[in-house]
């Protein structure tokens, strides 16, 4: 997944967010809210580990209590741990 100049606009107007840091760096919210589609956890702790760049290929791991996101070096950017 990626997200690019668009996406990320389009998302900071709906969210009415002017923080001039979100014109290099993904809003964390927005890439967990990809991360969390589709999954039914009562409870959960997000850990954000790393910024996320505009464009910034992101892959995603599913376990049974842990979704990690990386990019293509390894390096984990996000971890969301189920409760």
């Amino acid at each position: 997944m990626k997200f690019d100049h668009r996406m990320v606009q389009n998302y900071l107007e709906l969210i009415e967010d002017s923080n001039p840091v979100h014109d290099e760096i993904v809003p964390g919210q927005l890439v967990c809210e990809w991360l969390l589609h589709n999954v039914e956890w009562n409870g959960f702790k997000i850990k954000y580990k790393q910024p996320i760049s505009i464009n910034e290929k992101l892959y995603k791991e599913e376990q049974e209590t842990l979704i990690r996101c990386s990019n293509s070096e390894g390096v984990t950017k996000i971890e969301i741990i189920k409760c």
